[in-house]
């Protein structure tokens, strides 16, 4: 019989944690009764189920990609869609359903015509009207309408034959904050990269802003235009006098960079001193005419990761808002003080929908982030129809197969061999002892996005190959062929999977001078004589064949 235990008198562990759970749950039950007993509420059938603590912080993450279950969640929560379960007659769906698809001609190559027809749809959410809502709550309502009502007319774009929809902005409360960055400012910039301005420029938000009140101004703002070389530049400016945009080239170039841009391009001024942009800010929104205290108030708009908080801080003298290599720092308005004439109002970045690129594209750009990226073959394969094989060679050290005889040589290289020569040059390698692409790959973004591997797109009607040709990139004048001890050590293990690699092996194999070879054994052996001693006589013993014949094996 065995002894038996004493119990414990104080519950510990699991059992005190279940005490205070109880207890808990009996105060959550005490207070739901108290609040639907004076507060007028309707008598709850379940009081405990009912929600008692504090409101939530408002999401206000950017959320550009989402799966079909979040997606449907979201568009249901917008609409206040119930799904209380409730018995009823079923009845059998068909398992065909009529899908409206407008069909695309198939004599047109390209769908620039299609973009063109359904380019009215394209737009960004706008906020209700004040004459529409009176209190915070009809406000509200009205904004979730409207942003559900935007989000299915994108949702039917993206069922047209031929069109594809980039990801875009699907939180609510980031536009609410480009809403009120707009209902403030008397001036918007639209700040955007001068690799590739019209990628980040928004047409529609140039409209919205003139409908949002009288006298509004939209001003286009290049940043990082010491990427551009001066002739680069001067094409830029001459488009957008054709088209008649305010633009400003930004960027801290020195003293006498900036000197020989101004004189090239005196129509679109560039602009380096923070003293002559708030200058050019006060010319612009004619601030002698302003209301005596009323400042100037610029509103800061743009695509994610596109320099927006770092030109606040240039502006302002000191790290005011904060900055970093990821899209979408910045969550919230926030206004500076630069002197009591202007003021400074910094939105949050946005990804705007759009026909011209895809995501690939994004990535190249910046506008997601390559933390993120799960295909990194795609990106490469982009960049490397853009960027030269020398390019890549002569940054990174590298290099790259050539193509087959039957080939063009002028064929890119594919992103296979770009990742797999680069990530074994840096010794990005994985655990199976094969190059690490991934990591190869984020690399590369990286550089792209910070300018270190620099592409450019030239302006609409502009040859492309002209306009890369005028590039004043270091990498394209300096640097030697190296990497050619990397390359035959990748093609001896078999490690870039080309046709031209696996021709050249086949032909080495084929043509080489070596004389034939015939195994012949014979039908009886000689017995060796037995040797005595502690020595093993080794050197006539058989290998095996695929050690012996392994430099034949493919």
């Amino acid at each position: 019989m065995t002894k038996r235990r004493p119990s414990n008198k104080k519950p510990t562990g699991v059992n005190k944690s279940l005490g205070n759970a109880l207890a808990n749950d009996r105060e959550r039950t005490r207070t739901a009764h108290r609040r639907a007993k004076y507060e007028g509420e309707y008598e709850l059938e379940n009081p405990a189920l009912m929600d008692t603590d504090k409101p939530k912080e408002k999401n206000v993450d950017s959320i550009t990609d989402q799966s079909s279950l979040d997606d449907f969640l979201a568009r249901a929560e917008l609409a206040g869609t119930d799904f209380t379960a409730e018995k009823c007659n079923f009845h059998i769906l068909p398992t065909i359903s009529e899908v409206h698809v407008v069909p695309t001609k198939e004599d047109i190559s390209n769908n620039v015509e299609l973009q063109k027809k359904y380019s009215h749809k394209l737009k960004i959410p706008r906020r209700p009207p004040k004459h529409m809502w009176e209190t915070a709550e009809e406000l509200i309502t009205l904004e979730n309408e409207n942003f559900l009502e935007w989000r299915r007319s994108l949702a039917d774009l993206q069922e047209v034959d031929g069109l594809a929809l980039t990801p875009f902005e699907r939180n609510l409360e980031l536009w609410r904050q480009l809403w009120r960055v707009v209902e403030r400012s008397d001036i918007i910039v639209q700040i955007v990269d001068a690799r590739n301005p019209l990628l980040f420029y928004s047409e529609d938000l140039s409209s919205y802003v003139v409908e949002s009140g009288i006298g509004k101004q939209n001003i286009l703002l290049l940043n990082k235009s010491d990427l551009l070389s001066t002739e680069q530049i001067d094409l830029w400016r001459k488009y957008f006098e054709r088209n008649k945009l305010d633009a400003v080239f930004w960027s801290a170039l020195d003293e006498d960079h900036a000197d020989e841009c101004e004189q090239s391009t005196s129509s679109a001024p560039f602009i380096r001193t923070t003293e002559k942009l708030v200058d050019y800010f006060k010319e612009r929104g004619h601030v002698s005419q302003m209301p005596a205290g009323r400042p100037l108030v610029v509103g800061m708009v743009g695509y994610p990761n596109v320099g927006k908080s770092s030109t606040i801080n240039r502006i302002v003298g000191e790290k005011k808002v904060s900055v970093s290599a990821t899209p979408g720092k910045t969550r919230h308005l926030q206004t500076l003080i630069i002197d009591p004439q202007v003021t400074l109002c910094d939105c949050p970045g946005l990804v705007m929908p759009s026909f011209s690129f895809n995501r690939s594209e994004m990535l190249l750009n910046g506008i997601l982030s390559s933390d993120q990226m799960r295909d990194h073959f795609g990106p490469i394969d982009l960049l490397s129809m853009r960027v030269k094989r020398s390019t890549f060679e002569k940054l990174y050290s590298v290099t790259l197969p050539k193509p087959a005889d039957h080939e063009d040589p002028d064929k890119p290289p594919s992103a296979h061999e770009v990742l797999t020569s680069i990530a074994f040059m840096r010794g990005f390698m994985s655990a199976n002892g094969v190059p690490d692409c991934s990591r190869a790959g984020r690399m590369i973004i990286k550089d792209v996005v910070n300018g270190k591997l620099n592409w450019a797109s030239a302006p609409p009607g502009f040859d492309q190959d002209e306009y890369d040709k005028l590039s004043s990139a270091e990498y394209l004048t300096i640097g030697t062929q190296k990497g050619q001890s990397s390359l035959a050590q990748l093609e001896k293990r078999h490690l870039l999977e080309g046709d031209n690699a696996r021709c050249n092996y086949l032909d080495k194999g084929f043509f080489s001078l070596g004389g034939k070879e015939v195994h012949i054994k014979p039908a009886r052996q000689e017995q060796q004589p037995e040797v005595d001693g502690s020595k093993k006589h080794k050197k006539g013993k058989k290998m095996k064949l695929r050690n012996v014949y392994g430099h034949l094996d493919f």
